[in-house]
């Protein structure tokens, strides 16, 4: 079952060289990129990896700490990498934006003081303070943040890329998108290898020129290849433009990368799912399912790989387990459908329409789902009042549904009416089904079988299902519109409209023979009626 509209064949060997990881340098890029749990997964991963700078990584994970609420860590990573190397400046930074966060001002003037101290040719310990002051109260200490960053631009003669960040950064705070983005540019123009610049610029433009915000992202995969936030930032935004191929591509390669995430080669599989490439997204949620078997979503696209697949029997064993694993509101109405097609497809019929009355009770109002009942339920006679009935609530779920959709629902009140023997209930399913085609009449252009589709309602719901007078004029307005065009009467009319001419005169025979008897009347229609199987060749 397709949830999705499905796009262009996606190559299962998009998988290119595998992609070096940046080490800990990936986690202090997520940091600087505002990504804060990302930057904690990586910087705690890679901490005791022997190429890590202790000191720096220590920093980076208490400020990512500080990020999340968690004062007490990051005080603790603060303290190791000031142990780590008691020369670098940073860690005085985040012991002062702890203490300024105590409200303890003194102590925090006295960190930064030793920070400035061993850094003086470091323009970015300066912002780092200025962003500190922000990040514990921008209006409070606005004079401080102020006098911090003109000192930056004067020492460095307005060349620190970091300055530009955090001034973007609070334009961006404010709803000022485009002045931060020209901020975002100054720091790449400085600094053309700066990740957050990038990332944060592409941010900014991206709801406003997709293309473009994209562009941007692609030249900074060209200059820092291995970066794990250049190859995600890419495929990401690949993602959310709707370019399901790059996307599935560049994810592919991105996975590669040691400093990937479990999620995003869940994401990958269901990009595989949407480029049809079932094979190799079955492969791919089966690898996440190996080391995560309660991965949700690998579990969802493994069902529906198996479905394409035809593989009923795995994709209904797994969907009786997806559903006993998880709490009922994780589900979707598709996964009941999708379960359910599995059953039929094993002729297990009772258990699939289980599962979607089942399902119907979770989603009263999903309306793909009323109509997938419906239709299960409009296979048997005996069950045509509810595929009607819940046609009905079909449409009154979808005001702007298509005039095919209406003469759907007066086919399915027709066969109601064709074969109950309950006279109110054959009545009322006339009726609704004529309010349905009336619908049309109003809505499309004259059509004889929209005219034949009434007149039989007409019949259906008479008591003796005999033709009546209402159903013998839309007959004879059927005739009319078909005389319009005389090739209708031409028996080698591809169209084969003699059979509507013939229906129409056969039960104009019985309305005067039997109905309302009429000699001259029964005389003229039974002429006709002769004629017309004369073309047909039946006489």
């Amino acid at each position: 079952m397709k949830f999705k509209a499905l796009f262009a064949m996606l190559m299962a060997g998009t998988m290119l060289v595998s992609a070096q990881s940046q080490g800990y340098q990936d986690g202090v890029e997520y940091y600087k990129a505002g990504q804060y749990e990302n930057a904690k997964t990586i910087l705690l991963n890679t901490m005791s990896n022997p190429s890590t700078n202790q000191a720096l990584a220590n920093y980076y994970l208490g400020q990512t700490y500080f990020a999340l609420g968690d004062k007490d860590a990051a005080l603790a990573a603060f303290n190791k990498g000031q142990a780590a190397d008691a020369t670098c400046p940073y860690n005085y930074v985040g012991l002062g934006v702890v203490a300024l966060a105590n409200n303890d001002a003194k102590a925090a003037k006295d960190y930064f003081k030793e920070a400035q101290r061993l850094a003086k040719k470091d323009y970015e310990v300066l912002v780092a303070i200025a962003r500190a002051y922000y990040n514990v109260d921008p209006v409070a200490y606005a004079t401080d943040i102020q006098k911090l960053l003109d000192k930056a631009h004067k020492d460095s003669k307005h060349k620190e890329p970091s300055i530009y960040i955090l001034e973007g950064d609070m334009l961006a705070a404010n709803g000022d998108f485009g002045g931060a983005a020209g901020k975002y540019e100054m720091a790449i123009s400085y600094d053309n290898t700066n990740p957050e610049g990038y990332v944060k610029y592409a941010n900014c433009y991206f709801h406003i020129n997709p293309q473009f915000a994209i562009a941007k992202l692609e030249e900074f995969l060209r200059i820092a290849p291995n970066s794990a936030l250049a190859q995600r930032e890419l495929a990401e935004k690949y993602f959310n433009a709707n370019y399901w191929k790059k996307a599935a591509e560049q994810y592919g390669r991105y996975i590669q990368n040691p400093n990937h995430f479990p999620e995003d080669k869940a994401r990958y599989s269901v990009l595989l799912f949407y480029g049809e490439d079932y094979e190799g997204a079955l492969r791919v949620a089966n690898e996440v399912l190996a080391v995560q078997p309660d991965n949700f979503q690998c579990q969802r696209v493994r069902i529906l790989c198996e479905s394409q697949l035809q593989r009923y029997e795995d994709a209904a064993n797994h969907s009786a387990a997806f559903f006993a694993a998880f709490p009922a509101d994780k589900f979707n109405a598709n996964d009941y459908v999708v379960y359910a097609d599995a059953l039929s497809q094993l002729g297990r019929e009772a258990e699939s329409l289980d599962a979607l009355e089942g399902a119907l009770k979770v989603f009263p109002e999903d309306s793909g789902l009323i109509l997938t009942l419906s239709n299960v339920y409009a296979k048997n006679q005996e069950t045509y009042n509810k595929a009607a009935e819940l046609y009905d609530r079909y449409l009154a779920l979808n005001p702007d549904a298509a005039l095919g959709d209406y003469m759907t629902a007066s086919t399915r009140w027709l066969l109601v009416a064709a074969t109950v023997e309950d006279l109110e209930l054959r009545k009322v399913a006339s009726e609704n089904g004529i309010k349905y085609i009336n619908h049309v009449m109003e809505k499309a252009q004259p059509n004889p079988v929209i005219f034949q589709r009434k007149a039989r309602l007409f019949i259906a719901g008479d008591p003796e299902r005999q033709p009546n007078a209402e159903a013998i004029a839309t007959y004879n307005d059927m005739i009319q519109l078909l005389d319009q065009d005389p090739a209708n009467a031409d028996a080698n009319n591809p169209n084969n409209c003699l059979s509507l001419y013939k229906e129409a005169y056969m039960f104009a025979w019985v309305y005067y023979s039997k109905v309302q008897p009429d000699d001259e009347q029964l005389a003229i229609y039974a002429e006709k009626l002769n004629a017309v199987k004369a073309l047909l060749g039946e006489n």
